[in-house]
């Protein structure tokens, strides 16, 4: 079941119709005692709202302790699971419907005009406890409102006996009331789902460009850095290579072989820069080519330690194509390998394979220590690693998925404690294709 994160507005609203339910439940009194003139008994009636307004005082009580922002649980799956205080509103509604049908019973019945806060508790409950709390209410006041006809009170058959033929009008108005309740409940329990699922569009969307943003960060950063040390790192190598020239004729094997290594180095530490901006998850700067999916897999294999390569299986369909930045999906799916080589010390698996609407699924498995739902929640956030100190940087991850996600894939985790992690990276398979129907 997908968790989202639900403020506390909706307790808010709740509590402060409850508190319109207790004067409905006066002003049904009242309309009772004076303009129907019935003697409804007032002291159980006052002690059943004194009830209502003190847990109705606690609940108000318990929503202002919340934070800004509390865990729920998505009310648009069925279900009861809620959290304690939801489940407490939802109960104290249902006594509300109750008390009401209750006061209404002992106050004229249907004659009473109070009898139409049954609606309210319907919308609320739509607005606030989800749908299956929304249903429970509806049957309850829908029932309650049943028995008000069922139960006829003195003033039901005074009207009745003015007026012979109110007794058909009264049962059409409890089919209206019934239909009426049974729309409210539909229609606000979908329209809250459809706000749900909105918001939810949102802030996927407020993700995705808060992601674009630390990309765009992190490609500035690398092309600073790259540019910043390129000259220094061009000195180095110049003069490295003027040592190594000096030291030819003399017998100082040991000095020539150092300042072959200054110049190895030096020339790694280029590469790596000129790299970086790839690595921050910009494919921008890649021609996008058709390829073999085995040319794929012969540059991710060349980017793993050689050491680390027995332990890397690859398997994939013969024959297939793609057309990709080779260099930048290599490198992202090198990410995901380097961290399953890490996280595990036996075989990690690189799986590829045909996906619907001309896509391409490539899995990695380890067989690592695995997740937890924390670690797992929180894996892809830039800088955020499992490994110990010095081991990582917690940017593999994040660059592999902003990858998917700029050359219009994804890339999804699951992983268990003890049971290792399987990272999905679906792809299409012809990127040109998709960037320009998204430009039409």
């Amino acid at each position: 079941m997908r968790n989202h994160a639900e403020d506390r507005v909706g307790l808010s609203w709740f509590t402060t119709v409850r508190w319109t339910t207790v004067l409905a439940a006066a002003g049904a009194i009242f309309a009772g005692r004076s303009a129907l003139e019935i003697a409804v008994p007032f002291a159980p009636a006052a002690l059943t709202l004194g009830a209502v307004a003190i847990s109705n005082v606690w609940l108000t009580w318990r929503v202002r302790k919340l934070p800004s922002r509390e865990y729920f649980p998505e009310k648009s799956t069925p279900g009861l699971a809620f959290t304690p205080l939801v489940t407490a509103a939802a109960i104290l509604m249902c006594a509300d419907v109750s008390l009401l049908s209750w006061l209404l019973l002992r106050a004229g019945g249907v004659v009473n005009p109070a009898s139409v806060f049954y609606l309210v508790e319907i919308v609320v409950a739509a607005l606030v406890l989800g749908r299956r709390w929304t249903w429970i209410v509806t049957s309850l006041s829908v029932a309650g409102y049943a028995l008000l006809f069922l139960a006829e009170t003195d003033q039901l058959q005074a009207a009745q006996s003015m007026h012979p033929e109110i007794a058909l009008h009264m049962r059409g108005m409890w089919l209206a009331f019934a239909l009426t309740a049974l729309i409210i409940a539909a229609l606000v329990t979908r329209l809250t789902i459809a706000v749900e699922r909105r918001d939810r569009a949102l802030e996927s969307l407020r993700e995705r460009n808060a992601s674009a943003v630390r990309v765009a960060g992190l490609a500035t950063l690398a092309a600073g850095a790259a540019h910043e040390l390129s000259t220094p790192l061009s000195t180095i190598a110049v003069a490295a290579r003027e040592l190594e020239r000096a030291l030819g004729d003399a017998n100082s094997p040991a000095l020539r072989q150092d300042a072959r290594l200054i110049r190895a180095e030096t020339d790694r530490c280029r590469a790596i820069l000129d790299a970086m901006a790839g690595q921050s998850g910009d494919p921008a700067g890649e021609t996008l080519r058709a390829c073999s999916v085995d040319e794929v897999f012969q540059s991710l294999r060349a980017r793993v330690q050689t050491a680390d390569r027995p332990r890397v299986t690859f398997t994939s369909p013969p024959g297939l194509q793609v057309t990709w930045p080779v260099g930048v999906v290599s490198r992202a799916l090198g990410n995901l390998v380097d961290n399953a080589l890490q996280a595990s010390t036996g075989v990690v698996r690189v799986d590829l394979t045909s996906a619907p609407d001309n896509r391409v699924q490539i899995v990695v498995i380890d067989q690592g220590a695995g997740m937890n739902e924390e670690q797992l929640a929180r894996a892809g956030e830039p800088f955020f690693t499992t490994k110990s100190a010095g081991k990582g940087t917690g940017l593999g991850l994040f660059v592999a998925r902003s990858t998917a996600e700029q050359l219009g894939g994804s890339l999804r985790l699951t992983s268990a404690p003890g049971t290792g992690t399987t990272a999905t990276m679906e792809l299409p398979a012809d990127v040109a294709s998709v960037r320009s129907s998204h430009g039409a």
